[in-house]
């Protein structure tokens, strides 16, 4: 209760000391000479110094003060503060997701984090933040513990969990195609190249997926080529991935998404290529990555094999030089039907087919067409092989006369068919009638530019 006190009467003055002494209340004030309901003016004192509080009073009357007392206070130091990314108690987390813990107002001292398969994810630190270097597993819940040392040096633990997404196995046909595709389901992929193999020049790198990929800027992103000479050292090749048109492989089966990767110029000969898909817990969208993918596979020489269509030879190039002339016959002219022409365009060798083997083309009304050493260059029915009716015609080195096919003799087409090999590049210009992109491999068939820009990065 405060008091003001005013200049009055003795009876006021009576009868206000009557109140107080029949409260029991003993109240000492200062009065001011000033004007009435004047306030007393107080001292602030800031936390991190010390004053004596003194009471304003009266200047009529003796002062009263209050015995010194010298008080100290400090700002408090801001407490340590743990963020975790994900979130502390998050689920359904990808396991190719790195976690990052970092410290606030303090400093990270001890960071450790298990799983509860056994298994214990590494690390980094640099005072203030700890990263995951290890990729986590699926369906595994890790525990995270630690310390952390604020700015006043006082240390305080703590703890977390997280927990991965338990996606369902994968069912696989035949073809490699996925029979129950979701986006809570593993989508295994595939290399074309096998581990230790040579291929040509030409030759791209094809990731196909048993489903169709939606993110595909998640799936490209974990996909890594590096080239090195023949000694291991590193060489400086560029190239890029390319998504292709998804394929329905199998006619009951899910369309499947690929991609190519492709150097801006041929392949260096005799180089070392790894290829690293670290697909394994990837969220493709529609999908997960079910296992990581590596490939170790040599350039072999630098052969290309060069078509003189106007001249029905078949050049074999080896550094530079010509190895083999071949007499050959080629698809008839686009004028007289174009789709008996074979199509200009930077082929690939595919596929070999030793000894005899059967072709078809309704479309032109034969089907079990014996045929000899064939060696496929597209996905549109185009091979290099031995015709026996065009060589006992007389007509190879002389005349185009195919369905779009490159014919040769017996005895050439043997020949060659044991020295090319898969990724071996055959160029084919001027015949009227260029390749696109049914042809499957038709990767040198544009321009770097346009090749770039299949990307999804």
């Amino acid at each position: 209760m405060r008091l003001f006190c005013h200049r009055s009467n003795g009876a006021s003055r009576l009868i206000r000391a009557l109140a107080l002494v029949a409260t029991g209340a003993v109240v000492t004030a200062a009065c001011s000479t000033g004007g009435a309901n004047t306030e007393p003016s107080t001292v602030t004192v800031p936390p991190t110094t010390s004053a004596s509080v003194t009471s304003t009073v009266d200047s009529s009357t003796t002062p009263v003060q209050t015995s010194p007392e010298e008080t100290t206070s400090e700002v408090a130091a801001p407490q340590v503060r743990v963020s975790a990314i994900p979130a502390f108690g998050s689920t359904e987390i990808a396991p190719n997701e790195p976690v990052s813990i970092t410290a606030f107002h303090g400093s990270l001292t001890a960071v450790t984090m298990t799983g509860d398969d056994g298994s214990i994810i590494n690390g980094d630190i640099d005072d203030v933040t700890w990263t995951s270097t290890d990729r986590l597993t699926y369906g595994v819940t890790y525990t995270i513990e630690g310390e952390a040392t604020d700015e006043a040096g006082v240390t305080q633990p703590f703890d977390g969990t997280l927990a991965t997404v338990s996606p369902k196995a994968a069912e696989i046909g035949d073809a490699g195609q996925s029979l129950n595709p979701g986006a809570d389901t593993l989508m295994p992929a595939y290399i074309q190249i096998p581990d230790g193999g040579t291929v040509g020049i030409a030759a791209p790198i094809i990731v196909t997926f048993a489903a169709d990929v939606t993110d595909r800027a998640a799936a490209e992103s974990a996909l890594h080529v590096t080239v090195t000479d023949e000694d291991g050292n590193p060489l400086d090749v560029e190239g890029s991935w390319g998504w292709m048109q998804d394929e329905q492989i199998q006619a009951d089966g899910p369309k499947q998404s690929r991609v190519h990767y492709r150097p801006k110029e041929y392949w260096p000969a005799r180089a070392q290529v790894h290829v690293e898909a670290n697909l394994a817990g990837v969220d493709y969208g529609s999908g997960w990555g079910s296992r990581d993918i590596v490939r170790d596979f040599t350039i072999g020489e630098n052969m290309i094999v060069q078509a003189e269509v106007d001249t029905h030879r078949l050049l074999v190039i080896v550094d530079d030089e010509i190895v083999r002339n071949y007499p050959v016959s080629y698809g008839v002219p686009s004028e007289q039907d174009p789709g008996r022409t074979t199509v200009s365009g930077i082929h690939i060798v595919q596929e070999k087919k030793p000894g005899e083997f059967e072709m078809c083309n309704r479309k032109y009304n034969y089907c079990g067409s014996k045929q000899y050493w064939g060696v496929r260059i597209n996905n549109n029915g185009e091979f290099i092989h031995v015709n026996k009716e065009t060589e006992a015609a007389g007509l190879l080195g002389k005349a185009n006369v195919s369905h779009g096919c490159i014919n040769m003799g017996m005895e050439d087409g043997e020949e060659f068919f044991h020295m090319v090999y898969y990724g071996v590049p055959v160029d084919v210009e001027g015949t009227g009638v260029e390749m696109g992109y049914g042809d499957y491999i038709w990767d040198w068939a544009v321009s770097w530019e346009e090749w770039t820009s299949f990307s999804a990065l």
